[in-house]
């Protein structure tokens, strides 16, 4: 077996780009690459595949369930639509409506339990690729703005 040790790779046809092979191993981990940009890796107990890109939050954000943004990644907006009800635009869409919103809201009141949920108002048709509506309510059912939500996509961006 030979070692390089070296501290640039620079590859032949473009400065920045290097072609590695179909699997490449970094340390014990094998990284497979599969079509259009997509990498699997080998899980920790070393049968399973996980496909790296599906595992991956495509959007996510942390906000006062109105309209001011803690943080977030690919969040271009949080519209305060009504009390508990904001409508999340993504940067980057998403390559079609099948995606996965997962969310979580806090309250400082403790006036009862709050739930948040990916919601479609009657005047909202159909779902789109680049936006989302979440509901925050009462336990009873009743929209109310929490102090705390979060709220992650999971899918393909397009």
């Amino acid at each position: 077996m030979s070692t390089i040790v070296t501290n640039t790779i620079t590859g032949l046809t473009a400065a920045t780009s290097v072609t590695m092979p179909t699997t490449t191993k970094i340390g014990a981990t094998a990284i497979v690459s599969a079509s259009a940009g997509s990498a699997t890796i080998i899980a920790e107990g070393g049968t399973v595949v996980t496909n790296i890109q599906q595992g991956l939050a495509k959007q996510w954000l942390n906000w006062d369930g109105a309209t001011t943004i803690a943080d977030s990644f690919n969040t271009t907006s949080a519209t305060d639509t009504a009390s508990g009800d904001t409508t999340i635009t993504i940067a980057n869409d998403m390559a079609s409506i099948n995606f996965a919103v997962s969310a979580l809201s806090k309250s400082n009141d403790n006036g009862g339990t709050r739930m948040a949920t990916m919601q479609f108002p009657a005047n909202q048709t159909a779902i789109a690729a680049g936006t989302y509506r979440m509901h925050c309510q009462y336990d009873n059912t009743t929209l109310r703005d929490a102090e705390m939500q979060t709220a992650s996509v999971l899918g393909d961006l397009a």
